[in-house]
């Protein structure tokens, strides 16, 4: 099964590195400018990740180089974070993260780097569409979910403009006309948009389409859009260029849109993991050690993990398959990299078998526990003592 989130580009980008040992260093702090004296704001943010990273033994090079992506503007609306991911001496992460802190700050340094907060902006691999109807055409930007957008550029659209407004006076015969006339390029208008709409959903295949924009021209939109487009769209009551107001409450739709997604694979994962651990078919594991074993066999699938739940337990990460263990003789002859933080274990472990990692709440798991998991192929039968 490929990864559909976080841990499949974190292992095209880090899967090398992750594999070794080395030191890491990272940083994970809100950086939004939207407060009260920024500048101040910004500069006890950054004295605080520094002092952070010093007390955990940085040595000042590497401070340096955390200090000088933080400095760096994000160049994206707030409310924002910033993750920057740095190992033997070496910046292989910084990443722009719109939206708020998804859970705690972090700043550490250790043999293991604390991957959560990335995986918490990037639950799914999710792209997604936000167009701007208008009676003379419309405009669309594409954007990745928990991704600063990389091509800024919306695709615009330019319908006919000729006779675009009722007649507002006269009762003759040619008032009618020129209703039916205006209605007609408006919805030519509102055809070619769709067109465009629909040819980015085929190559895209976003899971969201949010419409805004005149209020004709939304529905003669989405009227138009094909039924896979439609399916998709989710539609603003309103304009956000109009003013402030409507602006912000267009980014809340577009968000609470996006977590209305999210929840929904999120709980159709929780279902299917009931249905096996019911069935008792052994395509599904629940606890701590049992996703332990799944993943020292490359057999986990989906790990769907609560990072408070598991708490402040520790597991050995290894240097090489299998990975991870709870134990050292549980290492099978692999050098042990140390004992770290369970949660950056298990997410180390899922990146490196390429196991989509999901992060969920434990009381939604089959018994409660903190962690489980789906199977690439069934756990088989119990080996005698």
């Amino acid at each position: 099964m490929t990864s559909t989130n976080a841990t499949s580009e974190l292992h095209e980008i880090l899967g090398q590195r992750l594999e070794g040992g080395g030191t890491w260093a990272w940083a994970y702090a809100d950086v939004s400018g939207n407060v009260e004296d920024p500048r101040r704001q910004a500069a006890l943010k950054l004295r605080g990740v520094q002092e952070a990273l010093r007390a955990q033994g940085a040595v000042e090079d590497v401070v340096d180089l955390v200090a000088g992506e933080f400095e760096q503007e994000p160049g994206v609306p707030s409310p924002v974070t910033r993750y920057v991911l740095v190992h033997d001496g070496e910046v292989v992460l910084s990443e722009v993260l719109p939206g708020h802190l998804h859970g705690p700050e972090s700043v550490g340094v250790g043999a293991v780097p604390d991957l959560v907060p990335l995986v918490a902006h990037r639950p799914v691999d999710l792209p997604f569409l936000v167009v701007h109807a208008g009676k003379e055409g419309g405009a669309f930007r594409a954007y990745r979910l928990g991704h600063a957008p990389v091509a800024p550029e919306e695709q615009h659209v330019q319908g006919r403009n000729d006779t675009l407004h009722y007649a507002k006076a006269g009762t003759g015969w040619k008032q009618p006309h020129w209703q039916a006339h205006t209605e007609e390029i408006w919805k030519q208008n509102s055809a070619e948009v769709a067109a465009a709409v629909d040819e980015a959903v085929r190559t895209l295949r976003p899971g969201l389409i949010v419409v805004a924009g005149d209020i004709t021209a939304r529905e003669l939109l989405v009227k138009a859009l094909s039924t896979e487009a439609r399916a998709l769209t989710s539609v603003f009551p309103g304009d956000p260029r109009a003013d402030t107001a409507s602006k912000q409450a267009f980014v809340e739709h577009v968000e609470t849109a996006l977590a209305r997604v999210v929840a929904t694979r999120r709980h159709d994962l929780e279902d299917l993991l009931r249905t096996h651990v019911g069935r008792g078919d052994k395509l599904a594991v629940t606890g701590l050690g049992s996703v332990v074993s799944a993943l020292q066999q490359a057999q986990g699938a989906v790990v769907a993990l609560d990072a408070v739940a598991v708490g402040d337990r520790t597991l050995l990460a290894l240097a090489g398959a299998p990975w991870v263990a709870t134990a050292p003789e549980q290492a099978a002859g692999t050098p042990v990299i140390g004992a770290v933080p369970a949660v950056c274990a298990l997410v180390r472990a899922a990146v490196l078998t390429d196991a989509e990692l999901v992060l969920v709440n434990a009381a939604s798991l089959p018994g409660g526990t903190a962690a489980a998991a789906l199977l690439r192929w069934p756990v088989g039968p119990a080996v005698p003592a």
